[in-house]
């Protein structure tokens, strides 16, 4: 089941289905010049969460609330295609190797697009090296192939990726 999250007091997060267009829209800021309290990098002109307890069936609805956010951000449709492919890589894993309650956030920046998804397995995602006849074992090296950057630190897995916005 989604929960979706109430923003935080700054107003700098809103939830998917807001972010989306559906009727629980929430309170929200976008394009805000001020920098992150937890970072000096700018704020995010668009950014949304959404936490689900853990079932493969979320893993679609990411997919395509993923999309939608990312069209409404006008994020080119190359680079939306990518940042969909690890919402739905990096939220696989959190169901089946993760624990407890999980979070995707995506935030849009002026040239970068954020994907974090936590959960409560302090392990953090590794690389491996998935034998020929192996089912799984790949989400990660691909998220290493098609991202700009990304990491790991036990409880969550980011990934970025540049863009230049597609025209609106």
């Amino acid at each position: 089941m989604t929960r979706l999250q109430a923003p935080p007091p700054d107003g700098a997060i809103r939830s998917f289905a807001a972010a989306v267009g559906a009727p629980r829209v929430r309170s929200v800021q976008e394009g805000r010049r001020s920098t992150s309290a937890r970072a000096a990098v700018p704020a995010a002109s668009h950014a949304c969460q959404a936490a689900f307890l853990p079932d493969l069936a979320q893993v679609g609805e990411m997919r395509q609330t993923t999309r939608a956010f990312l069209r409404r951000c006008h994020v080119s449709k190359p680079v939306a295609g990518f940042v969909v492919l690890a919402v739905s890589e990096l939220t696989t894993n959190a169901v089946v190797h993760g624990e407890g309650e999980i979070v995707l956030r995506i935030a849009v920046y002026v040239d970068v697009v954020r994907v974090s998804v936590t959960d409560h397995n302090l392990a953090p995602a590794v690389l491996k090296e998935a034998g020929l006849d192996s089912e799984s074992g790949r989400g990660i090296r691909l998220l290493d192939a098609i991202s700009d950057a990304w990491g790991s630190c036990g409880e969550e897995t980011w990934c970025e990726f540049r863009h230049v916005r597609a025209a609106a």
